[in-house]
């Protein structure tokens, strides 16, 4: 177990590190000139991270549901974008895939 006073002392660090690099972008956004092609290349970001982070979990989860072969992440998948699709509701969205992956993990 880690001591009170090390830990303390670790989120002192990281906080200081995180604020640090986020003033810094704040302080140099000033005097930094972004061209427009540049504006616009960062308007992918979001769009282009939100793959990377959700494709991993879903198709190298190794799942516990034997009749489906573990791949129980990706059948909610597919059924919460069928749900995204018809209601092209976030809120609806994200709730039915969480039920539906509760419901199919507690009960297959």
């Amino acid at each position: 177990m880690i001591d009170t006073l090390d830990f303390w002392l670790v989120v002192l660090f990281l906080s200081i590190g995180t604020y640090s690099i986020r003033c810094s972008f704040m302080l140099l956004s000033e005097k930094l000139r972004i061209s427009e092609k540049t504006k616009k290349i960062f308007t992918y970001i979001p769009a282009a991270v939100l793959p990377a982070i959700i494709t991993p979990m879903v198709l190298f989860h190794q799942g516990s549901v034997e009749a489906i072969n573990g791949k129980e992440r990706f059948l909610v998948l597919i059924l919460a974008t069928l749900v995204n699709y018809v209601t092209n509701s976030m809120v609806a969205t994200v709730s039915f895939g969480l039920v539906c992956l509760y419901t199919v993990t507690q009960f297959f």
